[in-house]
């Protein structure tokens, strides 16, 4: 399962074992919650930003244009509550020394176990201009 997840009703990242701890507190289930996994490519006009959705602890990239409360907005309407995107749930760079050595521990385990977080997935939706960008058939012949 994911370390972090994305709730989209309160809009921030939440430890993934809370919510599997908040439905045995309320007797609902032994099965985690379902959630989504966000799959995209890396598009040449990143920018970063720090937002309060994960507590200001790391910017999150992402392409021109494309904020994280349109691309909220967008899933919410597709039915989507929780939702893994990595860049928003995996620790990113930081501008603080200790921080970027809890990623490099962190990393050790999430990034071989994302295969996992993906087929654990309810349903993937993928973005193959750039997360949050609609679909164009032009442009394929760059690197990335």
């Amino acid at each position: 399962m994911p370390r972090r997840i994305w709730d989209l009703k309160c809009n921030r990242v939440i430890d993934f074992r809370m919510l599997h701890s908040a439905s045995l507190a309320m007797k609902v289930s032994m099965d985690p919650p379902t959630y989504w996994a966000v799959s995209h490519s890396w598009a040449d006009d990143l920018h970063s930003s720090k937002t309060s959705i994960n507590q200001y602890q790391w910017p999150v990239p992402l392409p021109q244009g494309i904020g994280l409360s349109s691309l909220r907005y967008e899933l919410l309407g597709y039915g989507a509550e929780y939702v893994w995107l990595d860049v928003l749930c995996l620790r990113q760079q930081s501008d603080i020394y200790a921080l970027n050595l809890l990623k490099r521990e962190e990393w050790k385990l999430d990034v071989p176990t994302i295969g996992n977080i993906y087929r654990a997935a309810a349903r993937i939706v993928r973005y193959f201009n750039g997360v949050g960008r609609e679909f164009r058939s032009d442009g394929w012949d760059n690197d990335r």
